[in-house]
Parts: C-alpha cells; structure tokens; sequence
C-alpha cells in the first residue's frame, strides 16, 4: 500500500490538477507532503518503535494510513489533500519503518538478503499497482477512487496485522525520548524543500534563498553536534562506526536522489509530450519494474552467497549508464521500444543495488538496534527522494519557464508549441544527466564498504 501511493498520484496529477483547479507548486505538494510526512516519520518512529514495539506501531500505520486515504477521497481543494496525504504518510512511515526490521527480526541470518528482496518486490509490486490500476480508474472512474482503493484494504490488513503479527523483539519500554533532535531535524529538513520549491517558482531572490539554505545547514549542523550527546538519540551516532552501515547509507543516499524523481519524469513525458493517456502511461513504464522485480530476489540470494559489495557498486554502475542513454537519447520522437530497453538496463541496475545493500545495513547492526537502523535507511532513502523531485523542478525550470512547466502539468496548456516541448525534453535530459553524475559517485561509495561479518557487535561498550 505504501508503494502504491508513491506512484497512484503520480499517474494522476495532470487529472487532478483540473479538477482541483491548482498550480504545479500545489501540485508538488501533494506527491512531496507524503513523502516528508514518511522522511520525517521514519527517523522518529526508529527510535518510537525499539520503546513501544514493532507490531504495534506497525498495526496502527494500517489504521491511519487507511484513514487518510479515505479523507483524500473527499478533498475539494488541493491544500485539503496536501494534508490528507499527509496523514497517510504518518501512517505510511509506520509501516515502511517496521517492515525491514520485522523481516530481520524473523529471518535467519543466511538468507536475509533474499528475504529482503523479497520485501522489496512487495513494495514494487505495489508501485506497479499504482501505475497500471491507478491509470485504469483514472481513466474509468476519476482520481479520487484511487484513494477509495486503499479503504477496504486497508480495513483488512489492519485486522490482519493485529491477529497474525506476534512481537519477537525485546522492547525499550523505560528508554526516553529525544524532542530537540526531531525538532532540529524537521526545521533543517522543511526548510531545505521550501527553498527548492520557492527557487523551482522564482518567487524567491539569491540572497533570499542563500538564507534559507544558511539557516537549514546549520540547524542541521546542530542537529548533528546534539545527537551524540543526548541519552536517548533519535539518531544513533554510534551505528555510523559500523563501517557497512555507513557506506551503505551514503550509496543509498545518491541512489534515492538519483532516482526519487525518474518515475516522475518519465510519466510527465509519456503523457506531456507524447500524448499518451494514463494507463498507456504507466504501461509503458512497467518494465523498468519487471525488470526490478526480476533481479531483485536474484541479487539478494547471491549477495548472501557471495557479499554484497560488487553486487551493490555493479547495480550503481548499471544505473548510471541507463541514466546516461536517458539523458542523450530521450527526445520529442524517441523510439518506444529503444526508451523500454533504457527503463529495462535502469531497472536491473536497480535491482540488483537494492537488496544487497539493504541487506548489508540491516545485518551490520545489533537485534537492539534494528528499530532505528531501519528507520535510518528508510530515511536517508526517503531523504534523496523528496530532495530529488524539488531538484529536478528546479533543473527543468532552468530550461524552460515555470509557467510553462505549470502550464503544462496543471492542463493551462492543451497543445504545446515545438520550441516549448523541445525545451521541457531538454530540461529532463538536464535532470537525468544530474542523475547519471549522483549515481556515480554513489558507485564510488558503494565500493567503499568494509569486509562483511555475520556477528553483531554490542554497541552499548563503545
């Protein structure tokens, strides 16, 4: 369900746009608002969950995810649904930040890579869904029953987790709680994506935006000096010693920011500039995800054979070429089948990355600790992709006007002249060459990760 809802609006937005009469910036809103509600949740919620228990917390994001869904059914406005999306990603951050430490929890250490993948095959499947059912409703019934979707699901799996779902981990239940490293973390993070957004706008000067930028760095910086001093840290410091659990959070870092805004990109270009309706569109985006699907397990199993060092470094190498061809290759009549075996060659890339290096972080870390090493990943993953999507309206803004690019998205525009189509495929190719350079220097990270053990060190004696 949390996969779903990353892309069922995606698939939607020029839809919703007319029927909400909104702008682009509202309309980024409604994608971004979900995913800060997850970022900002998940560092919480590591820490929440390790002190209240993973099956609790986990059980009550299937209830407030569902609650939110059924509230987007009735927005009327697009700021109502910002903060109906909102409310499902509190509930949404439960249940990501819950799942890959629940499966560790359960899964034996041999074989946690390929149960992982597995994980993230769920979660795909659940993107897939969203593309192809959210466009076929979209199409049939209107875009608010992409959301009346989730209603009856998520009354069922609520129920379920809390009948089938037994607590395995041993919980922190007298531990405190760390109110200034989630403050300090919410500032510096909001801040960084309004300046993006208010840049992506013009509706905000250099110095202005320098500002911004200044006082998010340093909240951020203060963030960071607080952390280690706190008792009871949101963000545990000491995990970061573990050589694997670093690296593999920077790679996964670039990895997000590189590719947090390509599902995006690649839906606005189908249905923008080759005039392709909604379920077409995310049809033609599906075998970037079969390809995903495909690997994925693949990769998890013979990273827990062989290490999950090159298979990692492989899967960014991979990803930078598919970025590349994308960036050089992609224009206004790009031939269907040679931009499907680009989305093929991005799609294995990422497969092949994902498990492995999910795998290495969560098995790196102590039984303890795994509420918030998850809540780490999912962050530093949903970090890079809510940055990527500010990132990449701001890059195709560079190439053509906003008001065009919100012409264009929010339905203003119902035919585009050659020289503002040619400019809004320039501005993608801007974005993924950006994307092809992150995912780089990601390889480069990715190949920097120590020797793998099985044992988990006790953190507590550092």
């Amino acid at each position: 369900m949390a996969g779903l809802d990353t892309r069922i609006v995606l698939i939607g937005l020029p839809t919703i746009a007319e029927s909400l009469r909104t702008d682009l910036e509202t309309l980024l809103w409604v994608t971004q608002g979900y995913q800060i509600a997850i970022t900002i949740g998940l560092l919480f919620l590591g820490r929440f969950t390790d002190i209240f228990g993973r099956v609790k917390v986990y059980n009550l994001g299937f209830a407030i995810f569902t609650v939110g869904s059924g509230l987007c059914v009735f927005a009327q406005t697009g700021n109502q649904l910002i903060i109906f999306r909102i409310i499902q990603g509190v509930g949404a951050a439960m249940l990501i930040t819950n799942s890959a430490a629940l499966i560790t929890d359960a899964s034996p250490a041999a074989e946690l890579g390929f149960f992982l993948g597995v994980n993230q095959i769920a979660f795909t499947l659940g993107a897939v869904l969203g593309l192809t059912v959210g466009g076929v409703l979209i199409d049939t019934v209107g875009w608010r029953s992409i959301f009346t979707l989730n209603v009856p699901i998520g009354i069922f799996a609520t129920l379920w987790a809390h009948l089938r779902l037994k607590e395995t981990a041993q919980t922190e239940k007298h531990a405190g709680f760390d109110y200034s490293g989630l403050f300090l973390f919410t500032t510096s993070l909001t801040l960084l994506l309004v300046v993006i957004s208010l840049q992506t706008m013009a509706a905000i000067d250099n110095i202005e935006a320098a500002v911004l930028y200044l006082i998010s760095i340093v909240t951020f910086a203060l963030f960071l000096y607080v952390e280690p001093r706190m008792a009871e840290p949101i963000l545990d410091m000491r995990l970061f010693k573990i050589r694997l659990f670093s690296a593999g959070n920077v790679s996964q870092f670039l990895y997000s920011l590189g590719f947090g805004s390509l599902s995006l990109i690649i839906i606005l270009y189908f249905e923008l500039i080759r005039g392709f309706d909604a379920l077409t569109a995310g049809l033609l985006f599906l075998p970037l995800d079969v390809a995903f699907v495909t690997i994925a397990p693949i990769s998890g199993k013979l990273s827990d054979r062989y290490g999950t060092r090159w298979l990692a470094t492989l899967g960014m190498a991979v990803g930078t070429v598919g970025y590349v061809a994308l960036a050089f290759l992609l224009n206004t009549t790009t031939p269907l089948v040679q931009i499907e075996l680009i989305l093929i060659l991005v799609g294995l890339g990422l497969g092949l990355f994902s498990s492995p290096n999910i795998s290495a972080v969560m098995g790196s870390v102590p039984p303890q600790r795994r509420g918030v090493a998850s809540g780490i990943r999912a962050t530093v993953f949903n970090t890079g992709s809510v940055v990527s999507i500010g990132l990449v309206a701001y890059i195709i803004t560079t190439a053509i006007p906003y008001q065009v690019v919100s012409g264009i998205i929010t339905g203003g525009y119902t035919t585009l002249t050659s020289g503002e189509a040619l400019g809004f495929v320039s501005g993608i190719g801007r974005a993924f060459l950006v994307a092809a350079v992150i995912t780089f220097v990601g390889m480069f990270a990715s190949s920097l990760r120590g020797p793998e053990t099985k044992t988990h060190t006790d953190l507590s004696t550092k």
